[in-house]
């Protein structure tokens, strides 16, 4: 206030003076996220595709299986459907697909099972 009242500046000065003011506040402000913070939220979001992806696809699987032994041996019966949802192995649930395609009855496809949890 002293010096607004000891230095009178026109209007160009006075508007020039505050835009390198707030130019040099601009300058000395850090941004909000940083470029390392900006490549983590980057590397997050991938990693969150990738981990989406890999739900669909046993999820996909779970499914399938579930189709197959529905149309092929009729209701599934609890155990083998909770058994079925509990396996988050990809690889697993491959070979469990073509167990369900060529098992004759649930009692065959429960010996998939007991050889798949030793």
């Amino acid at each position: 206030e002293i010096i607004d009242n000891m230095m009178t500046l026109s209007t160009e000065l006075q508007s020039s003076l505050e835009s390198k003011i707030k130019q040099f506040e601009e300058e000395r402000t850090m941004p909000l996220i940083s470029n390392m913070e900006l490549r983590g939220i980057e590397r997050g979001k991938e990693i969150g595709k990738e981990i989406g992806k890999e739900i669909g696809a046993l999820e996909n699987a779970r499914d399938y299986i579930k189709m197959v032994l529905k149309t092929r041996l009729g209701d599934i019966p609890i155990e083998i459907e909770q058994a079925v949802d509990k396996i988050s192995v990809l690889s697993i649930l491959d070979e469990l697909l073509k167990s369900a395609l060529t098992v004759n009855s649930f009692d065959e496809l429960r010996q998939f099972f007991e050889q798949w949890s030793q």
